[in-house]
């Protein structure tokens, strides 16, 4: 494995500096930060993305850099129960903090892309996991998107109305 090191923030004497290894993800998946192991993977619903980190931890989440789950989702509780069921299907729950980028799509896109990245994230972790999860739908991409608008219609399927006289 090869090492990066990045400098951080300079301490006001210059003889001291501080310096972050972190190693490149070897084929386990996982890549090594300073306190400690993280995994990670892609995951997708309608338009939006997510980009989950997991390490060991409580259970936290943080979301955008800034968020916690209940603050980005508004309280919505079939949302929350939809992001925590990859934890609850593998009996994981509290056990890992979640750091997530969510982008594109709505709310409820977000959460399935969070969802189904939490998912994938835990294929990484523990492969033997992976048939449990399947099962509940959860690591297959739902490839349902709207259908693109046609022309010489209202909508996608919908056409004018027709009148002979």
């Amino acid at each position: 494995m090869s090492e990066k090191t990045k400098k951080v923030a300079k301490p006001a004497d210059k003889s001291v500096a501080a310096v972050v290894v972190k190693k490149a993800a070897g084929k386990s998946g996982g890549s090594i930060y300073a306190k400690g192991l993280q995994h990670s993977a892609y995951g997708k619903r309608k338009n939006a993305t997510a980009r989950v980190v997991l390490r060991p931890g409580s259970g936290k989440f943080l979301i955008n850099d800034a968020y916690d789950l209940p603050a980005y989702f508004g309280n919505r509780q079939t949302v929350l129960m939809q992001v925590a069921r990859p934890f609850r299907v593998a009996e994981l729950e509290n056990q890992y903090d979640v750091f997530a980028k969510l982008h594109g799509g709505g709310k409820f896109g977000q959460a399935g892309a969070l969802a189904h990245a939490i998912a994938k994230t835990i294929v990484v972790i523990n492969p033997g996991l992976k048939k449990k999860l399947k099962d509940e739908n959860l690591i297959t991409r739902d490839s349902r998107v709207k259908e693109t608008k046609k022309y010489g219609r209202k909508k996608a399927r919908k056409g004018y109305t027709y009148r002979k006289r």
